[in-house]
């Protein structure tokens, strides 16, 4: 009887999550944070260029805020195709678990280089215009 209660319980309860909405609520917010990285990072670019070659590490520094901005473009785009996957079959499922680690391996590598972005940093002087 009591094994019956749990099956009726499994059964109910993964008939009320859709994974494809959790996914895509998922994605969009994955998404936004990019987006308020991808503004930081441009506004460091400008000021970078603002400084001019003068600044202090500013080639890696520069490089740096490339590499930062190329990564999340492409992690933009991975997350686009992420949620617009349908996962109905295994393959499927087992190719959007494959692309949703890629995302997540790009996202600690933005991380890191972002981390980098930082130490190096870029020096604001007290005569700048």
């Amino acid at each position: 009887m009591e094994n019956k209660k749990i099956e009726d319980m499994n059964s109910n309860s993964n008939k009320d999550v859709d994974f494809n909405t959790y996914a895509t609520k998922k994605t969009i917010a994955k998404g936004l944070f990019d987006f308020g990285l991808l503004m930081s990072n441009a506004s460091q670019l400008k000021a970078l260029l603002n400084q001019g070659p003068s600044q202090k590490f500013y080639y890696a520094v520069l490089a740096l805020i490339s590499v930062s901005l190329l990564l999340q473009v492409i992690v933009g785009i991975m997350l686009l195709v992420l949620g617009r996957m349908v996962w109905r079959s295994d393959e499927e499922k087992r190719r959007a678990n494959v692309l949703n680690n890629v995302t997540v391996g790009f996202v600690c590598a933005i991380t890191i280089v972002n981390v980098f972005i930082a130490a190096f940093g870029i020096q604001m002087s007290g005569d700048s215009k």
